[in-house]
């Protein structure tokens, strides 16, 4: 199969996901799924700027989900979340628009091209010249039309399991506490390291002790010492019994989980790859894997196609990349 079959395929995949994830989330997308798990939406923004690089509707639609909901949005936690140039250079730019926008006259002009800035295009597929770019983009590397928000975006469902995260920061405020208690509580395991909550958390480890050590004070944690490790949990049933819920929504590791797609998203994407002869085709693919192992492990996934040699590496990983897709549900 041509590598850029395959990589349209994880891209449509992707895409129906996303649309499925943000339509229970407020955005101005049908969704008939009402899925079990809380999201991350910190680590769900990071995967929708990537993929919404093929999707300009997506990207836009996100932007204005953006505008609408984000004070229930951790600008912090999705710098933390960003990896590598590409990662931080969209987040830096989405940041610099959500400031152009929430200003007091929330009108922002677009901009005359400068021929000087080197920019390429943020929409990989758009064929369409930019006359008028959007200053926060340009500024960013990014060439992108203006575009003014429309603003159809709605507030989550906070009786949703997929906006647990929402609720807890409803409750808690935007910061490291309500994730510690969303790890805590949809965490399937009797209790936690320090270290444990700050990776599934996306806070460091000093913000997750500063945050846990304040719900302990409170009564609202419990903790104890393990060798010279600190472990927390926290009075489950009282809090579930406080929220009316039976059971927590289901915990996934999405940073990582996502992180790992968008490098192997990026890696398809790349011209020099279809170029490459079989052999090094497979080879390059090994090395990707081998990258994406950490987090794929961390997030419960297989780390990489079954033992394969030589030729049969190319097959085994295809068909690793449409299993590793079809976990999304």
């Amino acid at each position: 199969m041509q590598i850029s079959r395959l990589r349209q395929e994880l891209q449509d995949h992707l895409v129906d996901f996303v649309w499925s994830q943000w339509g229970q989330m407020g955005m101005l997308a049908s969704s008939s799924r009402t899925d079990p798990w809380a999201a991350d939406p910190e680590a769900l923004l990071l995967l929708t700027f990537e993929i919404g690089r093929e999707e300009p509707r997506l990207f836009d639609e996100t932007l204005d989900w953006l505008l609408v909901n984000e004070r229930l949005v951790s600008l912090h936690r999705l710098r933390n979340l960003a990896v590598g140039e590409e990662d931080q250079a969209l987040s830096r730019a989405v940041i610099q628009w959500l400031g152009q926008w929430r200003r007091k006259n929330e009108q922002q002009l677009p901009a005359e091209l400068d021929s000087r800035l080197d920019v390429v295009p943020l929409f990989l597929r758009e064929r369409i010249p930019v006359e008028r770019a959007d200053p926060a983009f340009r500024a960013n590397g990014f060439l992108k039309s203006w575009h003014e928000p429309a603003r159809r975006s709605v507030q989550p469902d906070l009786r949703l399991p997929i906006n647990f995260a929402f609720r807890m920061r409803s409750l808690l405020g935007v910061g490291a506490r309500a994730e510690v208690v969303r790890v805590l509580l949809t965490v399937d395991a009797p209790a936690l390291s320090l270290q444990a909550i700050a990776a599934s958390s996306g806070f460091n480890k000093r913000n997750v002790q500063e945050a846990a050590a304040a719900l302990r004070a409170a009564g609202a944690a419990n903790s104890w010492t393990l060798g010279n490790e600190q472990r927390f949990d926290l009075p489950r049933e009282a809090w579930l019994q406080m929220l009316s819920l039976d059971r927590p929504p289901l915990q996934v590791d999405w940073p990582q989980l996502f992180h790992a797609l968008r490098l192997l998203l990026r890696w398809l994407r790349d011209p020099e790859t279809e170029h490459l002869s079989d052999y090094m085709r497979a080879s390059n693919a090994r090395e990707l894997v081998e990258e994406m192992s950490k987090d794929l492990l961390f997030a419960g996934r297989t780390a990489g196609p079954a033992a394969a040699t030589g030729d049969e590496y190319w097959s085994a990983f295809e068909a690793w990349v449409r299993e590793l897709a079809a976990t999304l549900g």
